[in-house]
């Protein structure tokens, strides 16, 4: 009799062992693939944005028409994807996400540039802070405190640089203006000090082509005595900028789900239409 109640028990804790490792996996699975399906969600968004940045500064033009329709539908089916994929109480915020790129989809060729910015800027920061809900409660639920406290550091250190770089959007209609432009070059200068302080978190993004053009650029800007750089060309500057620090997040927090599960696939990007 004993021998069969251990037995019994020794089954039960390997049923329950065996639910609870299922549970776990798919959780895993479950943050892996919404923070996949938000990286892409931010790109088709940078991708929306370099296009109609490009249709507001040139003339209309039918194939990149097609284009933003076209990621248009990529992003209504991104995001109904990561509403299927959330837990039935946080799908509130991925409606909310998916209205907020509907609006930003919408008459997008009647804004002006400092507009269409605002309004993708916003989006973009929309993902990041979720894709860091997910991170953050990944780590906590794993038990990772040694790695919380390091992703928590190098996140505040990436959401600076956001916030540093907002206060340089925000002066660029200000360019032609003495005091605008010395707005301007105070927080060029702070965001290139910002790009060093990332460096430290991954040199990859910040030695990258991309990156050397861009200190190139704002070394030019902070070293002229007068800004030669025109509104439209301080707003794809400030884009790569965005871009940039995006690329350093991205691949601290592949470091990060390696380490919890499995590193994330690599989303391809589309070259960003520079106006002429």
């Amino acid at each position: 009799m004993l021998v069969i109640i251990s037995i019994s028990v020794s089954i039960l804790i390997l049923v329950l062992l065996s639910h609870y490792s299922r549970q776990r996996s798919q959780s895993h699975q479950r943050n892996h693939q919404q923070i996949h399906s938000l990286r892409q969600v931010l790109e088709l968004c940078r991708q929306h944005r370099d296009l109609t940045h490009h249709a507001i500064a040139t003339e209309h033009n039918e194939s990149t028409t097609q284009t933003i329709d076209q990621l248009k539908q990529q992003l209504t089916l991104e995001s109904s994807k990561l509403i299927g994929l959330a837990h039935f109480d946080s799908k509130p915020q991925y409606r909310m996400l998916q209205r907020k790129l509907t609006g930003m989809c919408e008459g997008c060729q009647q804004r002006s540039f400092a507009r269409n910015q605002r309004i993708h800027g916003t989006a973009i920061r929309h993902c990041l802070f979720l894709i860091d809900d997910i991170a953050l409660t990944w780590l906590l639920d794993s038990g990772r405190e040694d790695l919380c406290d390091e992703y928590q550091l190098n996140w505040q250190q990436v959401l600076d640089s956001m916030e540093v770089l907002t206060q340089l959007r925000i002066c660029i209609p200000e360019v032609g203006q003495p005091s605008g432009e010395m707005r301007i070059k105070y927080n060029a200068n702070k965001i290139r000090h910002k790009l060093l302080q990332l460096s430290l978190i991954n040199s990859l993004p910040i030695n990258s082509p991309l990156g050397n053009h861009l200190f190139d650029t704002l070394d030019m800007l902070l070293q002229a005595d007068k800004i030669t750089l025109n509104q439209n060309q301080l707003y794809y500057l400030t884009t790569d900028i965005s871009r940039l620090i995006s690329q350093v997040y991205d691949q601290m927090l592949s470091d990060i789900m390696q380490s919890l599960y499995q590193p994330l696939a690599d989303i391809p990007s589309a070259e960003s239409k520079k106006a002429t």
